[in-house]
């Protein structure tokens, strides 16, 4: 008769059982073993944290690491790219692995540099520019003029709740809004009403007009939002439809797709725009 696999399963499990009715804790060993990697563990300085970087592409470096008989090291995305030819002597190299290095970088764990703005990850050495990209805690700073406060996308959108009330145009996703625009206003502040995410409409006067274009606040790893900008006047309509690029400050909103809006369109040197803003699905 054949087994039943279900009851071999648990006889299985019994013989781990202590003698005392008690199966031994199965995290037993994995504790064990956490507990003493702990007690190993030493805390270092690293005084010149380069040496942990590619001498070539300067990024961190990430297993497997090349050497060349120089002793020089390299990523296998460098070597690859300049032909496994040290550009330090010009030795070959992509042919030995640097074990030492290697296991050096498998061992050093580092907390997030935006620790201070929220960030709890600990991680590899060798994964420092991959958190980055993805660490939702990246500092941003406040859209408004003259204040200089740091912080989150969450803790920024907070700050400006609280202490930019009215300084803004708030709105709903989905939902055309109107703003009115100065031909010499930089920006406008725009706030979500449920979620609190903040956006900027951006102005610049060019020599055949206005050139307006919409970002958003937030960490890099955040998917744009799809944006419609409607200009009108005396019966004509200017119409962008695009995504937003996804920014950290004023000062990194140059965008290659904007609304040209010809000067005619500023009534008294003021122009109207119908916007809306979804986010991607």
């Amino acid at each position: 008769m054949e087994e039943d696999p279900e009851i071999a399963t648990t006889q299985e499990v019994d013989h781990n059982n202590d003698g005392n009715g008690e199966a031994e804790d199965s995290n037993g060993v994995s504790g064990y073993s956490a507990a003493r990697e702990r007690e190993r563990s030493v805390p270092v300085i690293i005084t010149d944290p380069d040496v942990l970087d590619c001498c070539i592409c300067y990024e961190p470096l990430s297993v497997p690491v090349f050497q060349c008989e120089n002793g020089h090291v390299a990523c296998s995305s460098c070597c690859a790219r300049l032909r496994n030819k040290c550009p330090m002597c010009l030795m070959p190299i992509g042919y030995n692995r640097c074990r030492a290095m290697e296991k050096l970088l498998e061992s050093i764990k580092i907390s997030c540099l935006n620790a201070k703005y929220g960030c709890k990850e600990v991680f590899s050495y060798s994964m420092k520019s991959d958190h980055a990209k993805e660490c939702v805690y990246i500092p941003i700073l406040c859209p408004h003029t003259d204040c200089d406060f740091v912080a989150s996308s969450k803790e920024l959108s907070l700050h400006v709740s609280h202490r930019h009330v009215g300084s803004g145009v708030q709105f709903t996703y989905d939902k055309f809004i109107t703003v009115f625009l100065n031909t010499d206003q930089k920006e406008i502040v725009l706030q979500e009403q449920n979620d609190a995410h903040l956006f900027i409409v951006h102005n610049k006067l060019e020599l055949l007009g206005n050139t307006v274009h919409i970002s958003c606040i937030g960490p890099k790893s955040m998917a744009g939002f799809h944006y419609d900008i409607l200009a009108r006047s005396r019966g004509s309509t200017l119409i962008l439809q695009s995504v937003t690029k996804i920014i950290q400050a004023i000062g990194h909103a140059s965008s290659s797709v904007f609304l040209l809006i010809p000067s005619k369109f500023f009534g008294c040197g003021q122009l109207k725009l119908d916007i809306r803003i979804k986010p991607q699905h």
